[in-house]
């Protein structure tokens, strides 16, 4: 009972529709034989052709990663919006049918100032490509319906997202505004400084916003698709939020977890890409040889390594910075590893780590009463996590950078920038205009 033959490539909801009624046919005595009260997953090999119609369709939550993308439709009822404990409970009475790859939640976490634990969300249908393999994972709530109900229902979501894409539309820029203005960040990052000189706090992580309006309302779908084409490092995610809909092309992985290895990635300090070769390497060796970003890097490498001793028996970082290459920003990197001891899991990480000095500063309790005392805002997910776990414990969540926050014809575009006793406001301007860059671009505002 493996993979259904799909017998020529679909370009109707009736082909994706035959597929998956087909494929559930010699399941539906044991999805209707499985006991109530718990969840169930049925897990199919899927054909490419469908995988892809769905990834060039609109998927509720998107995960492109360079080697792994996963897309999910739906939410299981009562299993939407669950916190940690409850998705504990809920792994401990799966029901999993099929031989593929294990079921999967996607996460967030609130933004840095705020801070708090992991929200989780169980797809309907989460659809996983891995190493050239596409598998489809069913999931509802086993109560005493008939099994055919629980059919039907991931027959419409399925149909749905597996819909042929409409023709992409991108409307042109009406108008822009910063916030805070030019002048107002100035005054905001002169507060910092005085603040870290007189030794109240170490770091503080300054974010701004521009509001982007489009003549036309913005298709999330295909600015996803233009974003992953061009993500070669980092993750490419969607996931709804309050405003909304968060879009983000993000380099920085807070953890991945396999089996008892956890790493992550500390990343802050930043300078500019250049197209000559040799500009660009100096700007490399300028950035490796700055102590400003060098002390602000060495800040989240000592509290990420400091939190993963409390849960890891061997914790381990080489003693110099590397560098992430990214089209137009490179980074100082550190990847941190470590062996995760007997009753630690993904979601203890993410509490343990979030969030690290890159997104909030250092001290933590300091930084996140200077931003409450200047009033930052930050909205929806940006500096918050994104990211999946499946049942077996194992996943990943990165921090929420590069991003966009779209509503209707509205993009709010986020970037921040670390400050330090020495930093300069016009400087740091110019490294969050550099960040923006990223998702301005793609909406039309400059050259891709």
């Amino acid at each position: 009972m493996g993979s259904v033959a799909l017998r020529s490539k679909p370009e109707s909801q009736a082909a994706s529709s035959d597929w998956l009624d087909a494929a559930l046919t010699p399941w539906m005595e044991r999805i209707a034989a499985a006991p109530g009260g718990s969840l169930l997953s049925l897990s199919l090999d899927l054909p490419e052709a469908l995988f892809d119609l769905a990834r060039n369709g609109r998927a509720d939550r998107m995960w492109i990663a360079p080697t792994e993308d996963f897309l999910g439709a739906g939410a299981v009822p009562g299993f939407g919006d669950i916190g940690v404990d409850r998705w504990r409970a809920a792994c401990r009475r799966w029901v999993r049918l099929g031989a593929g790859q294990a079921p999967v939640a996607f996460l967030t976490a609130p933004p840095a100032p705020i801070g708090g634990a992991a929200r989780l969300s169980v797809p309907e249908l989460l659809l996983r490509r891995n190493g050239g393999r596409c598998v489809l994972v069913l999931t509802g709530f086993r109560d005493f319906a008939p099994a055919a109900a629980l059919a039907r229902q991931w027959g419409e979501t399925f149909r749905a997202l597996t819909a042929p894409a409409a023709k992409e539309t991108q409307g042109a820029i009406e108008r822009q505004e910063d916030f805070p203005s030019r002048d107002e960040w100035r005054a905001r990052v002169r507060a910092a400084t005085k603040a870290i000189k007189a030794e109240k706090l170490e770091k503080v992580v300054l974010a701004r916003k521009r509001v982007v309006m489009l003549h036309a309302p913005i298709d999330v779908d295909a600015l996803a698709r233009r974003m992953a084409q061009g993500c070669v490092e980092g993750r490419v995610v969607k996931f709804p939020s309050h405003n909304g809909c968060a879009l983000a092309a993000t380099p920085e992985l807070l953890a991945v977890k396999r089996g008892r290895g956890l790493v992550s990635h500390a990343l802050a300090g930043t300078a500019p890409r250049f197209a000559a070769p040799a500009d660009d390497a100096q700007a490399a060796e300028n950035l490796l040889a700055c102590v400003k970003e060098r002390r602000e890097h060495a800040l989240v490498v000592e509290s990420i390594a400091g939190a993963m001793r409390e849960m890891c028996d061997e914790v381990f970082h080489a003693p110099e910075p590397g560098l992430m290459r990214l089209p137009r920003l490179q980074h100082l990197w550190t990847p941190v590893t470590g062996h995760l001891r007997e009753n630690f899991d993904l979601l203890d990480a993410i509490a343990a780590l979030h969030p690290t000095p890159a997104v909030l500063g250092w001290p933590k309790a300091p930084a996140r009463a200077f931003l409450r005392d200047t009033e930052e805002r930050r909205d929806g997910l940006y500096t918050g996590l994104a990211g999946w776990i499946d049942v077996e414990g194992d996943g990943e969540a990165a921090v929420v950078l590069r991003c966009a926050e779209i509503e209707g014809r509205e993009a709010r575009l986020w970037a921040g920038g670390g400050i330090m006793a020495e930093s300069d406001p016009d400087a740091e301007w110019a490294e969050t205009e550099l960040k923006l860059t990223t998702f301005f671009d793609i909406l039309g505002g400059g050259p891709t």
